[in-house]
C-alpha cells in the first residue's frame, strides 16, 4: 500500500486536502471519486516515491501529465455540451454540472476537460474565457455563441443552441463520411491491383525481354526502372515538400494574397458556390443564436462576421454591417451582393418585418446547410463513377500493355 497526497474539491466547491492510502494512483483516484470529492491533484508521497523507472504519472486538473489530454473529437464534444446544457437547463449550477460529467464512468479526456474547466470557473473565470483558453477543443464560434449567451444571461439556452449545432455537424459529417466508403474501397483494390501488375507481373516478364535483347514494350519498360529509382523518387518528394511547405508559410503571412486566394475560390465553378453557401450559413447560424441568446443585433452581427473564414467573404459582410446602423434593414444591405441566396434574404425580410429576426436567420442557416450537404452528396456520387472509369481505364490499359508483351514472347521464341 503508498500513500497518496491529494488535492480536491467538496460538493460545496470548497478546495481540501489531505492523504489517502491506495494500492496504486488509479485506486486512489476512484477512493476519492467515491467518496464525493473531485480529485485536482494526486501524486504520490515523497516518503514513499518509487524508482524513476516506476513512478506513476501525476494526475492535474489538466489531465495525465506526461500523456497531455488530447484533442476532443467533435461527436465527444456534442456529447460533452449536450450533457452540460441538460444539466445548467435544469438548474444545476455550473461548477457543479462540471462535477457530474468528471463522475465514475467518465473517459480520462472527459474527466480532464471538466476538472480543468472547473478549476478556471472556480478561478473567477465566465465560462467561455475558461473555454476560450482550450481552443484546440472549443472552436471560435462556440466559444462567442457561449460569450453572447452570458452576456445576455442565457447561458443555458446558450449551450442547448451550441449542442444541437454540434449534433448537425456531426450528422452532416457521418452522412459524407459514409458516402465515401465505397470509392475509398474502390480505389485501395485499384491500388492493390496495380502493385501486383507493377512488382509481380512486370519483373517476371522483364527477364525474358532483357536475354533477347530487347526493351520492354510501350510503359512497361518505364515502370520497370521504379524500383531502381525509389531514392530519386523520395528524394524530389521530399524536396517538393519542403519548397511547398515553405511557400505555403510565406503566403499564409501574406493577408494580401491570402484574400486573393479566397476570392480565386469563391470564383470557381463548383467551389465557389459550395463555400459562399457554407459560409453564409455560418454567418445566419451564429447572428441568429447571438440573437436568440437576447445579444444586441450589432454586437450578434459584429461576431458572426468574425467567424467568417473566407477573408475575401469576411471583409464583404463587414462592409455591409457598417451600413446597418445607418437605419437599414439587414435584408437591405444584403440584398445584391451574392453573399446569400435571394430566397434566404427573403426569409430575412420577414422575420424582420415580424420580429422574428433570430428564428429566421437560424432557419435560413439549416436551409443553407441542407443545400451545403445536398450539393456535397451529389458530389461524391459523381465522384464514384469517375474515379470507375478513371481507375479501370488505368488499370485496363497497364493489363493490355502486359497481355501485348506475353503476346509478343511468341515472337521473341522464332527470332
Amino acid at each position: 500500500m503508498s500513500t497518496f497526497q491529494y488535492r480536491a474539491y467538496t460538493r460545496q466547491g470548497v478546495v481540501t486536502s489531505g492523504t489517502i492510502v491506495a494500492e496504486e494512483l488509479d485506486a486512489a483516484v476512484e477512493a476519492l471519486y467515491g467518496s464525493g470529492l473531485t480529485p485536482v491533484e494526486t501524486v504520490l508521497c515523497a516518503d514513499h516515491d518509487p524508482p524513476p523507472a516506476t513512478r506513476p504519472i501525476e494526475r492535474s486538473a489538466l489531465g495525465l501529465r506526461g500523456q497531455g489530454a488530447g484533442r476532443v473529437g467533435l461527436k465527444d464534444l456534442s456529447a460533452f455540451t449536450t450533457e452540460l446544457a441538460s444539466l445548467v437547463s435544469s438548474g444545476v449550477p455550473v461548477d457543479a454540472s462540471f462535477r457530474v460529467l468528471a463522475g465514475a464512468g467518465a473517459s480520462p479526456k472527459r474527466i480532464a476537460l471538466a476538472n480543468g474547466l472547473l478549476k478556471d470557473i472556480l478561478a473567477g473565470l465566465q465560462l467561455s474565457e475558461a473555454m476560450g483558453r482550450r481552443p484546440e477543443v472549443f472552436p471560435p464560434d462556440y466559444v462567442a455563441i457561449l460569450a453572447g449567451g452570458e452576456a445576455g444571461g442565457q447561458t443555458a439556452q446558450a449551450l442547448t443552441l451550441l449542442g444541437e449545432m454540434l449534433a448537425r455537424r456531426v450528422e452532416i459529417r457521418n452522412k459524407i463520411r459514409g458516402s465515401l466508403v465505397y470509392p475509398a474501397i474502390l480505389l485501395m483494390m485499384s491500388l492493390m491491383s496495380i502493385a501486383v501488375i507493377v512488382f509481380v507481373l512486370i519483373p517476371n516478364l522483364t527477364p525474358v525481354f532483357s536475354d533477347a535483347g530487347l526493351p520492354l514494350p510501350g510503359i512497361l519498360a518505364v515502370i520497370a526502372d521504379l524500383p531502381d529509382n525509389w531514392p530519386k523518387l523520395l528524394l524530389c518528394s521530399a524536396l517538393g515538400t519542403v519548397v511547398g511547405w515553405i511557400a505555403y508559410r510565406r503566403v499564409s503571412s501574406d493577408e494580401m494574397m491570402m484574400r486573393k486566394l479566397d476570392r480565386l475560390k469563391c470564383r470557381l465553378p463548383i467551389i465557389g458556390p459550395l463555400v459562399q453557401r457554407r459560409e453564409a450559413s455560418q454567418f445566419a447560424r451564429s447572428a441568429g443564436s447571438l440573437l436568440e441568446a437576447r445579444v444586441p443585433l450589432m454586437t450578434a452581427l459584429q461576431t458572426a462576421r468574425s467567424l467568417v473564414s473566407n477573408r475575401y467573404l469576411s471583409a464583404r459582410y463587414s462592409e455591409a454591417i457598417g451600413r446597418v446602423p445607418e437605419g437599414r434593414a439587414l435584408n437591405q444591405v444584403l440584398e445584391g451582393l451574392g453573399l446569400i441566396p435571394p430566397a434566404m434574404i427573403r426569409l430575412i425580410a420577414v422575420g424582420e418585418e415580424t420580429g422574428q429576426l433570430a428564428k429566421m436567420l437560424v432557419r435560413v442557416a439549416s436551409n443553407l446547410e441542407s443545400e451545403v450537404q445536398s450539393k456535397i452528396e451529389q458530389l461524391v456520387g459523381l465522384l464514384t463513377p469517375l474515379l470507375t472509369v478513371g481507375i479501370g481505364g488505368l488499370v485496363g490499359a497497364l493489363i493490355l500493355q502486359v497481355m501485348s508483351a506475353v503476346l509478343s514472347i511468341n515472337n521473341l521464341a522464332y527470332q
